[in-house]
C-alpha cells in the first residue's frame, strides 16, 4: 500500500476513507480511460433488518417479494429487501435453505429437507419432492413451463408445478449448479466439470474446453454469455459460444472462489468467498469491487429487486445496494481529442491529465476501493513510479473520474 506522502508532485490534504455516496455528476473524458466511478458506491450498502448475523446461502427476487434462506430456514420481504420476516410455515427451518426459482404461479425454494413450493409469497409453504430420490438438492431453474432441480444423485425435472419429478439424467453425479439459456440446460458438478443438454436432460454433453476446474458452485446465463464459478481458487469462467469453449477471467477479479452470480441488464455480479461483491457492465471484460460498507464478503448468492442489487451472505445476513448506484456507472461516453483524457494508458512512471487544472485536488483509489493517495496536481500530471502495477480510479476536483492502469514491462 503507497502511503500518500511517498508520492510525488502532490501536497497532502485532509484525507477521508471514501467518497461520499452523494457526488456530483461524473464526465467521461476520452477512450483512453474509461469512467469507472464505482468508488462513490461506498456506504450505500445496507443490511437486511431481521437477518443480523444469520447464514444466507440463496436470495431471489420475483413479483415483489425478496426471499433469502440459509441455516435458519427461508426468510422473506415486501420492502425491497429493508426488511425481513421468517417464513418456515409448512417449511422446516432445520435445512439450510439452498435456493429458489419461480414461474408464472408459485415461488419455489430447495432445501436440505426436499422442494417446497408457495402461492402465497412465502407465508406458507407445502412440500413438494415425489419422484426425488433424496431431500438434500442443490438448486433450482425454471424455463417454459418446466422445473429443474439438481442433487447429489442427478438432475430431474417437473413439468406439473414439481408436484412429480423425472430423472434427467447425470445419473449418480454430483450436480451443484443450473442455468437455462435459449432452452439448453446448463449444469456444474461437484468433480466432474460442466454439461449442458438441449433435449430436457435425455442426453448430456461435457462441455470443458479450456477449463482449468472439475468443480462448480455457480453458473449464471447473462445474455448469449455464460459464466461459471469453479471450485476453490480457480476463479470465474466464461464461454461466449454456448459452452463450447470457456476463457479464465481476470480483468479487476481477486484470485479466490466465486459462489454466486446475478444479471441485469448490462451488469453481471459476482460474489465470492472472502473477497465480497464484483461487478461488470462489459460482460466480463473488467471487474470492480463494490465491498466498503458491506458486512460479510463471503457472498453466497444475489440477485436483482425492482430497485436494489440484494446480496446472501455466510455470517452476516442479507444486505441491499440501490441500483441506481450501478447506473452511474453505465453513462460510459468516449471522446476523440487527446487533450481530453489521461495519457499514456497503460503508464509506467507518470499519468497526464488534459484540461485538468493546475493545483487541482486529487484522491486516488485501487481496484478493490481502497483509497492510496490524495493531495493536489502539479503540471496536470501525477508521480506514479512507486504505485504497483494494477487498475486506479482517480477523480480530480468535483467534476472528473478516470480509471488507469499502472503496467511496467
Amino acid at each position: 500500500m503507497l502511503d500518500q506522502k511517498q508520492v510525488g508532485d502532490i501536497a497532502p490534504t485532509e484525507t477521508s476513507s471514501s467518497m461520499p455516496f452523494s457526488s456530483p455528476p461524473i464526465l467521461t473524458l476520452g477512450i483512453a480511460c474509461m469512467m469507472m466511478p464505482s468508488f462513490m458506491l461506498a456506504q450505500a450498502w445496507e443490511q437486511g433488518e431481521g437477518t443480523e448475523g444469520l447464514n444466507m446461502q440463496g436470495i431471489h427476487f420475483h413479483d415483489g417479494w425478496a426471499y433469502s434462506g440459509g441455516a435458519t430456514g427461508t426468510y422473506h420481504s415486501n420492502d425491497e429487501g429493508a426488511t425481513y420476516s421468517e417464513a418456515n410455515i409448512g417449511n422446516t427451518s432445520i435445512g439450510p435453505t439452498r435456493g429458489f426459482t419461480h414461474d408464472d404461479t408459485y415461488v419455489y425454494m430447495c432445501s436440505s429437507n426436499g422442494v417446497f413450493r408457495s402461492d402465497n409469497a412465502g407465508s406458507s409453504w407445502v412440500s413438494v419432492d415425489n419422484g426425488l430420490p433424496q431431500l438434500l438438492s442443490h438448486g433450482m431453474a425454471a424455463s417454459n413451463d418446466r422445473l429443474w432441480v439438481v442433487t447429489p444423485s442427478g438432475a430431474y425435472t417437473s413439468t406439473d408445478h414439481g408436484d412429480n419429478w423425472i430423472p434427467a439424467g447425470l445419473d449418480g453425479l454430483d450436480v451443484r449448479c443450473i442455468t437455462i439459456l435459449d432452452n439448453v440446460a446448463y449444469v456444474g458438478t461437484q468433480g466432474q466439470g460442466l454439461f449442458r443438454s438441449s433435449d430436457n436432460g435425455a442426453n448430456w454433453e461435457a462441455i470443458n474446453n479450456g477449463t482449468s476446474s472439475n468443480t462448480y458452485r455457480a453458473i449464471e446465463a447473462h445474455g448469449s454469455t455464460l459464466f461459471a464459478a469453479g471450485g476453490i481458487g480457480s476463479g470465474i469462467f466464461r464461454s461466449m459460444d454456448q459452452g463450447a469453449n470457456w476463457t479464465l477471467l481476470s480483468g479487476g477479479l481477486p484470485g479466490g472462489t466465486f459462489r454466486g452470480f446475478a444479471t441485469l441488464q448490462d451488469w453481471i455480479v459476482a460474489g465470492s468467498f472472502g473477497n465480497g461483491v464484483y461487478v461488470s457492465n462489459d460482460n466480463g471484460d473488467s471487474w470492480t469491487g463494490l465491498n466498503e460498507g458491506l458486512g460479510g464478503l463471503t457472498i453466497f448468492d444475489a440477485d436483482f429487486s425492482a430497485t436494489h442489487l440484494l446480496v446472501a451472505t455466510d455470517e452476516a445476513g442479507a444486505w441491499r445496494l440501490p441500483i441506481n448506484t450501478l447506473e452511474v456507472l453505465s453513462g460510459v461516453s468516449t471522446g476523440d481529442d487527446t487533450n481530453d483524457t489521461c495519457f499514456p494508458n497503460p503508464a509506467v512512471h507518470t499519468i497526464r491529465f488534459g484540461h485538468s487544472p493546475e493545483n487541482e485536488t486529487f484522491q486516488a483509489w485501487d481496484i478493490t476501493g481502497r483509497r492510496i493517495s490524495n493531495g493536489r496536481l502539479t503540471q496536470q500530471s501525477l508521480d506514479i513510479s512507486r504505485w504497483l502495477d494494477g487498475q486506479y480510479v482517480i477523480r480530480i476536483g468535483e467534476t472528473q473520474t478516470f480509471r488507469f492502469t499502472v503496467q511496467r514491462p
